[in-house]
């Protein structure tokens, strides 16, 4: 074991019949890491080993499978084969494989023998025959500098209860410690303390506060832990898929207001390292890990046509993109005019009705609409938008009475243009058929 390095002890009970809760102590603090390493050059390869038929002997010295040498004993040492019958084996073999099945990670109880690089789990014995008190496992925790030892050994003492889903729980926490990852907050995850379930549902692809009974730091100095990204990045992932990005918001070919937002999110096993958002080819903002990387345009954006890029580059440095492109409304918030053909309502310069979902324009549901809100009068339904301040709205619009949250404007007859004002307050009964947001005008004059 290295200097620095630190200890994880997962406590049981002495009966051997039933598992308490795991329990790690941790002797030394490791040393701060910048994350996994990408698509590490150690072995892949997890020897599960039930030293039957006759025990286990390990010697003390640096971590070596190869030669049975660890760092956990200090002295020779020997240990109990498995107690528990061949099927119970070949349930835990499979249990722990499962645990791995998403990663380039092979689990095996085949020993590869001394000249093939592998990490070791010994599924055996008892806490105290390797000078260990009170622990059903132990494995040294060596990262945290950005590199991974390789031939490492974990225990997992078998002797000290028979129930399967607690070792495959304690095998699958002892093995991913060698490889860096921390006790955590989440109660499906193998790298859990807590419990129920003591079935634990494999490494969980979130974000997830590290600890053993509340919230602390991880052991590498992150804020969280991501246990299946982590893994993935480390090892790779089974089948390593084409990555993909996608922009939700806006849609191709949306109106937009000054500074709008960009919602976008990626499809890729590796982590994010970076994104970017470009304007119609010259980059505007940057942003940093993460799979939904979120911009805001800028404010000073131009009206008109632009094509909006996001791009993201993952963990083995694989870079995809998405575009859309938007047509952008200027501004008319500070009294400046709008060209022709456009409304200055909510301030921005919104298109009429010759435009699909401008002011004024026919539409079917709230989403037809630039605004929003697609109104209707039971005679006819209309895109609309709600009145500015003051009841007003733009030249050929009036403010009217509306069954929704607030009024709206709607097409004026007879108005001479300019802003309008007033109130009518008898709305007719809102119809359905216009989505949540819909509302009903009644008609009202200019004043």
């Amino acid at each position: 074991m290295r200097a620095g390095a630190a200890l994880a002890f997962t406590l049981l009970p002495a009966a051997a019949a039933a598992a308490g809760p795991l329990r790690d102590v941790i002797e030394q603090p490791p040393r701060h890491a910048s994350g996994p390493v990408k698509f590490t050059q150690v072995s892949h390869i997890i020897y599960l080993n039930n030293c039957l038929p006759s025990g286990c002997d390990v010697s003390p010295g640096f971590d070596d499978s190869l030669t049975q040498h660890s760092s956990i004993p200090q002295q020779p040492s020997h240990l109990d084969a498995w107690a528990w019958g061949p099927e119970s084996w070949n349930q835990l073999v499979q249990c722990v494989q499962s645990m791995y099945a998403p990663f380039q990670v092979t689990v095996t109880d085949v020993d590869p023998g001394p000249s093939v690089p592998h990490f070791e789990e010994i599924v055996a014995g008892i806490d105290t025959e390797v000078q260990i008190e009170g622990a059903g496992g132990v494995a040294p925790f060596i990262p945290c500098d950005g590199q991974l030892q390789d031939n490492v050994i974990s225990f997992v003492f078998a002797s000290e209860t028979s129930d399967l889903d607690f070792l495959c729980w304690a095998a699958a926490q002892e093995t991913s410690h060698v490889f860096g990852l921390d006790h955590e907050m989440n109660a499906l995850d193998p790298m859990t303390y807590l419990s129920p379930p003591e079935k634990k549902q494999g490494f969980q692809n979130t974000d997830t506060p590290c600890g053993e009974y509340a919230d602390r730091t991880c052991w590498c100095g992150n804020p969280t832990q991501n246990t299946a990204q982590y893994l993935a990045d480390t090892f790779g992932p089974t089948t390593l898929v084409v990555p993909s990005m996608a922009i939700g918001e806006p849609a191709d070919g949306a109106w937009v207001g000054p500074g709008f937002q960009i919602k976008a999110s990626t499809m890729s096993q590796m982590s994010i390292v970076s994104s970017s958002l470009s304007i119609d080819g010259v980059e505007a903002s940057r942003a940093g890990s993460g799979n939904s990387p979120l911009f805001t345009a800028p404010t000073s954006l131009t009206s008109g046509d632009h094509t909006i890029t996001v791009a993201a580059t993952d963990f083995i440095q694989r870079s995809f993109s998405a575009q859309v492109t938007v047509h952008a409304m200027a501004s008319c918030a500070g009294g400046q005019d709008c060209s022709d053909g456009f409304h200055c309502l909510g301030g921005e310069c919104l298109p009429g009705a010759d435009t699909a979902g401008g002011l004024g324009a026919t539409c079917a549901a709230n989403t037809d609409c630039i605004t929003g809100t697609c109104a209707s009068d039971s005679t006819e339904s209309l895109c609309s938008g709600a009145c500015d301040p003051g009841n007003t709205c733009p030249s050929g619009f009036a403010c009217a009475t509306s069954t929704g949250p607030g009024d709206v404007c709607w097409p004026s007859q007879g108005s001479s243009g300019g802003c309008t004002s007033g109130r009518d307050a008898s709305p007719l009964a809102a119809l359905g058929v216009l989505g949540v947001l819909a509302v009903l005008v009644r008609r009202r004059r200019a004043s």
